[in-house]
């Protein structure tokens, strides 16, 4: 009796145990600890890119265990408290602070992209072709030139404003002469929609 016993036990620790991982043909899944690729990206409806999001407090901030370097900037005249969070290796956050929480969020790294794959790189035509109602706003301001694609979303593109016509800045204006190659320098999501 123990021998069938035992010889049982051992065929159902067999049937039980987890095969080994080459072996198996499903899908891979991330360990626990990764963000899967997808939250790596810029989400407009929520405020967020990858996975901070804007109303987050420092503390939250830290919480989330990336590599973070705080600075004081002054812009148009105010103050503001900016932490750099570090994700990977090239791929780096700016988070504004107003009132103790994130007010935006910067990032110049490519590969981070919205949900209709616009981000830093991409073109003025593609911007406009995948947000029809949107438009590029110039001007100088305290902060200096800006040549902004707004689109009524949290997101606003920074476009390069090397690449446009010293007109363009004078007034602000829409519908500057832009060359539909203008690209797109960094990425800002505000915690509430742009005009």
């Amino acid at each position: 009796m123990k021998i069938i016993s035992g010889s049982a036990l051992a065929l159902m620790l067999v049937a039980c145990s987890p095969a080994p991982s080459d072996i198996l043909d499903g899908p891979k899944q991330a360990p626990t600890g990764t963000a899967p690729l997808a939250a790596a990206g810029i989400d407009a409806s929520h405020g967020s890119i990858a996975g901070l999001r804007t109303g987050m407090t420092k503390d939250q901030l830290v919480a989330t265990g990336h590599a973070i370097t705080e600075r004081s900037v002054m812009q148009e005249g105010d103050q503001y408290m900016v932490v750099d969070v570090s994700l990977r290796e090239g791929l780096v956050v700016e988070c504004w602070f107003d009132d103790g929480r994130i007010e935006r969020l910067r990032t110049t790294a490519e590969g981070m992209k919205d949900e209709r794959g616009l981000g830093v790189g991409s073109t003025l035509a593609a911007l406009r072709a995948a947000y029809p109602d949107g438009r590029l706003v110039t001007g100088e301001g305290d902060g200096g030139r800006y040549a902004n694609f707004v689109n009524r979303s949290r997101v606003v593109f920074e476009m390069d404003i090397d690449a446009l016509s010293q007109s363009c800045f004078h007034d602000e204006r829409t519908g500057c002469e832009a060359r539909p190659d203008l690209r797109v320098r960094s990425v800002v999501v505000h915690s509430g929609p742009s005009s």
